[in-house]
């Protein structure tokens, strides 16, 4: 028999299976069953929902009542097209 440690492919896999008595292969069969089983039943992990800063409240902190001039605006009355 082969190491453990070696790789083997699914044709390769199959075929020893197949090899083996019925009884062997219903054992290694609902083992992979059994596995699946486990796999679909276990729920997915939620995940949490980001809390974003609220922007205006930092701003109204940062800056007070001011009221900032938008210099975009301003930018764009200044050039000629």
């Amino acid at each position: 028999m082969d190491d453990y440690g070696a790789v083997m492919s699914t044709a390769e896999l199959i075929e020893r299976v197949r090899a083996l008595p019925p009884r062997e292969r219903q054992k290694i069969l609902s083992a992979v069953l059994t596995f699946e089983e486990a796999e679909t039943a276990r729920p997915h992990p939620r995940t949490k929902r980001l809390a974003w800063p609220d922007v205006e409240v930092r701003a109204k902190r940062i800056f007070g009542d001011r009221v900032l001039p938008n210099l975009v605006l301003a930018g764009r009355e200044q050039s000629t097209f």
